[in-house]
């Protein structure tokens, strides 16, 4: 049986640590291969055997360690994101309303200002306990679920707020007993106020990262809404109106201009154009007739469609590129580890650090206030929330800004990748040119020209090569009757050899002529001219002797030339391959602008070509469209495939370029430039904001001979707040981002 793979969403994650835990806790399992959990998006992708281990245990064991898992689809899950952050917006409504009070209130009698009940110290200390209630009860999430994190030996953020703000208010209680034992000093050591001020600065940073969360996703829901909800379907003579989710294949869709196509189908009557920016990432309509292939999601023009359902619900093209994109928003980036590696020993030894700091200064002389003060500190202002959000949040960024522009990233490591490409190989056929020759030049021996053609066209019958499908309509436009070949055989990189009507026929290149000990004679020099001039020849042989060859001319797409101007602008080398003549592949490098040529190259020396870049310290990005291409993508460290490729050229790619524009290719490197760009500088700033705020505290200031800080953790929440809004707030920069390939700044 083979492995099963699955992306659980889960509920409960509040930091990095939450992620490492989710993954010990599947990875314990026998049978489990993989596990990546992502607070960014909070899922968690297993991979395991059925046969070993159920799927129901590995719920079991997420929910053991502390988490729920959450049913349903993507909508589902967007909808419980909602309303978890409706739910923060309550409680911190809450939290606020007391806490302010709260601290004024203790803030101004401290400083000799005139408050009720000051005299009385015992009534001070209980008007402060009264409004601190409202606001732990508004972050009881902190308590249910840090303590029992902390019980099973897998301390969190909740965890660290729990204790700080526990320790503060059982101190206060403590006090204030003390206040009733007739001890009114104690009214200086109080601390309800920043207990509660610290849950609700805490709770102001987790909403605004739960409503950051569902904006980083906007992609994902931007596409799930472009499928229309409805779709009207001809039953006999009447147009019924149903639910798009209940459509069946086979069912003959009418759709009236400016609706949107619910299912992929063919077209069955009707002409429009088509808007396919939601797949394409091109602005400019695209005709439909009679025939063609329309896809769910994009809209109907000004002319009225009648579509036969091919694809429906979950099999559509656009479900296919929503799921790509949220499998590489469950994946991580190898950059990623550094911040795993932090969180799996963050927040114990934050707790050792603070618990430590406490001691020494009640050793060193402090009062036991003090001491406290700077242990709640401590273990509020650590965060392990900015290292989880650091690189998680702009992976979701970067690949939903790239599906924008019609690139598909199927991992996070490949958008990571993406950012360190330093050099292209591009295939020619259907990359660099339009991938669809036609014959130019018919140059027959001993037999006339319509006689090689019809030889030529029924070799090439079961071919899927550009150059034989050229040969074919050229047959057909003639008005020829072509012969069904037999004894079929292809020669992989070189061409075919068949028999027809007791003739033995070969379609191929020198070496194929070669191999069957063919004389080309005058031909090799008319073939030389013809590739000269840009044109790709192949020869013909009848009964094992030169019978003439066929030249087809395969045109630059429109934008290659600006592409490869783009690639170099970004200090990328670029390198063209294709088992082209070396004549017609120069002609076609040098109009596109292209210098290094690598030609006659087969499909197993195009692998080995990558290899070598890759061997000599290189990073490669190969970019090709055929099924001979498919080994040097999946070698390449970076695979790219272009959109109207074969389908073995897309499932060995790591991006799928939806569109057929070559600028997408340094599109894709900028894309992933900027989004590798931005995780550094998040994990710089979750970095350096520990290493400095830890320390301070700690009691550093107080070390140093600066004032006291009595207000510390307040402060400390608050900046701990401040340190997750920057992370999130820098990668939501990569929304306004725009690849400068595609016409736009690229100034995030």
């Amino acid at each position: 049986m083979t492995d099963q793979h699955e992306t659980f969403r889960i509920g409960g994650m509040s930091c990095a640590a939450c992620a490492v835990k989710i993954e010990k806790a599947a990875l314990t399992l026998p049978g489990v291969t993989a596990a990546v959990a992502n607070y960014g998006n909070t899922t968690a992708t297993v991979t395991w055997d059925p046969a070993v281990t159920p799927r129901e245990k590995i719920v079991r064991a997420i929910e053991k360690a502390g988490y729920t898992v959450i049913g349903g689809d993507a909508k589902a899950a967007e909808k419980a994101a909602r309303q978890d952050a409706r739910s923060r917006r309550k409680d911190l409504i809450v939290a606020l309303v007391f806490a302010f009070p709260l601290t004024v209130y203790a803030m101004a009698g401290m400083a000799g200002f005139s408050v009720p009940f000051y005299e009385n110290k015992l009534f001070f200390a209980l008007v402060q306990f009264c409004l601190c209630l409202p606001v732990l009860v508004a972050g009881r999430r902190f308590y249910l679920r840090g303590f029992p994190a902390l019980f099973r030996g897998g301390p969190d953020m909740d965890s660290l707020v729990a204790l700080g703000t526990g320790t503060a208010f059982l101190y206060s209680l403590y006090c204030t007993w003390q206040i009733a034992q007739g001890r009114p000093d104690y009214a200086m050591s109080l601390a309800y106020d920043s207990a509660a001020m610290i849950i609700a600065l805490v709770s102001v940073g987790k909403y605004l990262e739960s409503r950051s969360k569902v904006r980083t996703n906007d992609a994902v829901r931007g596409l799930l809404d472009l499928t229309p909800a409805e779709a009207s379907v001809i039953r006999g003579d009447q147009v019924v109106r149903i639910p798009a989710a209940a459509l069946k294949t086979g069912d003959l869709i009418l759709v009236r201009p400016g609706e949107g196509i619910p299912a992929d189908g063919q077209v069955a009557a009707g002409d429009s154009a088509v808007d396919e920016s939601m797949l394409t990432g091109e602005s400019i309509p695209v005709e439909k007739k009679t025939g063609d292939t329309v896809y769910s999601g994009t809209v109907n023009g000004t002319g009225s469609l009648r579509v036969t359902a091919e694809q429906v619900g979950g099999d559509t093209v656009l479900h296919q590129i929503i799921d790509m994109i949220e499998g590489a928003e469950g994946t991580k980036a190898p950059v990623a580890r550094i911040a795993d590696r932090a969180a799996g020993v963050f927040v114990p030894a934050v707790i050792f650090v603070a618990v430590t700091a406490c001691l020494l200064w009640l050793l060193a002389g402090r009062s036991v206030s003090f001491a406290l003060t700077v242990m709640v500190s401590v273990l509020v202002i650590s965060c392990p929330c900015a290292l989880g959000l650091a690189t998680p949040l702009a992976i979701i960024m970067g690949t939903g800004k790239a599906a924008k522009h019609g690139v598909l990233f199927k991992t996070a490591a490949a958008l990571e990748t993406a950012g360190r490409i330093d050099t292209v190989v591009l295939d020619k056929t259907g990359t660099v040119t339009a991938g669809r020759p036609e014959v130019t030049d018919v140059i027959a021996v001993g037999l006339d020209e319509n006689a090689l053609l019809r030889l030529a066209a029924a070799a090439e019958t079961d071919s899927e090569h550009p150059l034989a499908a050229a040969v074919r309509r050229k047959a057909a436009a003639v008005g020829l009757t072509v012969p069904v070949p037999t004894a079929f055989e292809s020669r992989t990189g070189s061409g075919v050899v068949c028999r027809t009507a007791e003739q033995q026929v070969a379609v191929g290149n020198p070496a194929l002529m070669q191999t069957l000990d063919v004389d080309l004679g005058p031909l090799t020099q008319q073939a030389e001219t013809l590739a000269a001039a840009g044109r790709t020849c192949i020869f013909i042989a009848v009964d094992g002797k030169a019978a003439g060859l066929i030249a087809a001319a395969d045109p630059l797409r429109p934008t290659a030339s600006a592409a490869v101007a783009e690639m170099r602008s970004l200090g990328l080398s670029v390198l063209m391959v294709t088992g082209d003549h070396e004549l017609t592949a120069q002609a076609v490098a040098r109009e596109a602008g292209i210098s290094e040529v690598r030609a006659g190259v087969l499909p197993q020396d195009k692998a080995g070509i990558v290899s070598d870049l890759m061997v000599s310290q290189k990073t490669v990005a190969m970019v090709g469209d055929g099924i001979n291409d498919a080994p040097a993508l999946a070698r390449a460290n970076l695979g790219m495939a272009v959109g109207s490729g074969t389908d073995i050229a897309i499932g060995a790619a790591d991006v799928v370029l939806l569109n057929t524009d070559v600028r997408s290719v340094p599109a894709t490197v900028e894309i992933g430039r900027a989004t590798l760009k931005n995780i550094r500088e998040n994990l710089f700033l979750a970095f350096v904001y520990n290493a400095v705020c830890i320390p301070f505290a700690a009691g550093l200031p107080y070390l140093l001979g600066m004032a006291e800080f009595t207000q510390m953790p307040m402060l400390a929440a608050a900046a701990m707040s401040l340190s997750s809004l920057s992370v999130t707030a820098n990668a939501l920069r990569l929304g306004r981002f725009r690849p400068a390939s595609l016409n736009g700044s690229s100034a995030p």
